[in-house]
């Protein structure tokens, strides 16, 4: 039997029936993309947080403002930007920052960043396993992440510290 086209009219829908919490496409027009966009980054950045990242360790002894590194003999740290990104929750302050091992063998670093203001952001590189490669950068790689932070504000400086995990 042929599914009849449904119209709305005073607020009710003639042809099919629809349960209350249920919405048509045609409703949700083209904010559903944008509503997941921003349900995605703020998974994205609760994801650096809490995948078994806790921001463990404190920041540089002496350390009250600009920014300071703490970086592990078997890093180097390739790129450091900060910027406020435009996104469906609203702004987000990013840090991209880039990792590369200088050692002999496959390592897993964890970096952390220490705002003067607010929360400490922690993270690994790499964050989740890679098809065919260990769960480490190979020597001489280099990986490049982004950590979105509910910030509205650029830092007025911050500590980053990148430590070798264990196995």
């Amino acid at each position: 039997m042929p599914r009849e086209e449904s119209k709305k009219q005073g607020g009710e829908y003639y042809g099919e029936e629809v349960h209350e919490g249920m919405r048509r496409k045609e409703e949700w027009g083209g904010n559903g993309g944008r509503f997941l966009t921003g349900i995605l980054l703020g998974l994205l950045g609760l994801l650096g947080i809490l995948s078994e990242s806790s921001a463990s360790g404190q920041p540089l002894e002496n350390w009250t403002g600009g920014i300071a590194y703490d970086v592990a003999s078997a890093a180097q740290i390739t790129r450091v930007s900060f910027y406020l990104e435009k996104t469906e929750a609203g702004p987000m302050l990013i840090y991209e920052v880039g990792v590369q091992n200088v050692s002999e063998k496959a390592t897993r670093f964890k970096v952390t960043i220490y705002p003067l203001e607010g929360d400490p952001v922690a993270g690994y590189y790499p964050l989740t396993e890679r098809k065919g490669k260990p769960l480490a950068l190979e020597p001489k790689e280099v990986m490049v992440l982004k950590w979105p932070v509910y910030s509205k504000e650029m830092p007025k400086g911050f500590a980053m510290m990148v430590k070798e995990e264990e196995e």
